[in-house]
């Protein structure tokens, strides 16, 4: 029989912990405890409960329906909890605990590092963990509650969010420094549209800038796509071994010009340029943290 007592937040930090570990060895390393006492909080937690809510198996743990349903809430409590935390230093001057960003491709390493500069000066008690994924993927990360804040090349269309614009970049055609679209001082679309091409994977703002650039919208049909790549660094990789050319951010190809390692060519009458977004969920659902990295970033923005 369950028991009506309120739950344990140090056994939901537990039962979190061991479903994203996948195992009580890695679980109990990750919390910094021994594998009896993580087997014995959730042992706990299961006869409180009055459900099995991991499966126990050779290649690992993985939770049960019933710990499936339970790890959303489990989640929400932790991340409750760790808020409450946060607003009580916040009262204090003193804010301290974890900011959780999420950045797709680009500002994850062209923008985000700047803007954490900002931040740790003004909150250096704040931890931060950074998570990283296409624009679609960071967004949602935002949208359950995963992160605080993300940073992403595509504005986002859910409801519940807050966005800020954060300026821009310019996609650029790269090729092989011996290409043959390379010794020209510019090219034409129609001379692109023929060319083996290196595409970012589904989800990706610098995809769909692209492939809209290209005429495309989010349709590569018409393309001799070579090869689908999870990363801009992959892309660029795929592009010095002359795979394919592809478009990328400016931002990223400074020091492989300077090094000689890729060629940037002019297409006439195409210059796709994106806008970078800060996105949050509404101000009554973010975080003392996420606040006030948002607030610290708007500061930098220009009136």
């Amino acid at each position: 029989m369950a028991h009506t007592d309120p739950l344990s937040i140090r056994q939901l930090e537990v039962f979190v912990a061991l479903v994203d570990q996948g195992s009580f060895t890695k679980a109990a390393r990750h919390m910094g405890l021994s594998q009896s006492t993580v087997s014995g909080h959730i042992a706990d937690l299961e006869k409180r409960l009055g459900v099995r809510l991991v499966g126990r198996e050779r290649t690992g743990v993985t939770p049960t329906g019933a710990g499936e349903i339970l790890l959303r809430p489990a989640r929400d409590a932790l991340r409750a909890e760790r808020n409450a935390r946060m607003a009580a230093a916040e009262l204090t001057g003193l804010l301290r605990g974890t900011l959780s960003l999420g950045g797709s491709t680009i500002p994850a390493v062209y923008l985000i590092p700047g803007l954490l500069t900002r931040f740790r000066d003004m909150h250096a008690g704040v931890t931060v963990h950074l998570l990283t994924g296409d624009s679609t993927d960071v967004v949602e990360l935002v949208r359950t509650g995963d992160v605080d804040v993300a940073v992403t090349g595509v504005k986002p269309r859910a409801r519940g969010l807050q966005v800020e614009r954060l300026g821009s970049d310019e996609l650029v055609l790269i090729t092989h420094p011996d290409h043959a679209l390379a010794a020209k001082k510019s090219v034409t679309l129609q001379e692109v549209l023929p060319m083996p091409v290196v595409l970012r994977e589904e989800g990706s703002g610098t995809r769909q800038a692209m492939l809209e650039a290209m005429g495309m919208r989010h349709n590569e049909r018409e393309l001799d796509v070579v090869c689908h790549v999870g990363s801009t660094e992959a892309v660029k990789a795929a592009v010095r071994a002359d795979l394919g050319i592809s478009f990328v951010s400016n931002l990223a190809v400074v020091n492989d010009l300077k090094a000689g390692a890729l060629a940037v060519v002019p297409v006439k009458g195409v210059s796709p340029r994106r806008d970078f977004w800060m996105v949050a969920r509404e101000e009554d659902d973010i975080s003392p943290a996420g606040r006030a990295f948002w607030n610290a970033v708007c500061e930098l923005q220009p009136a």
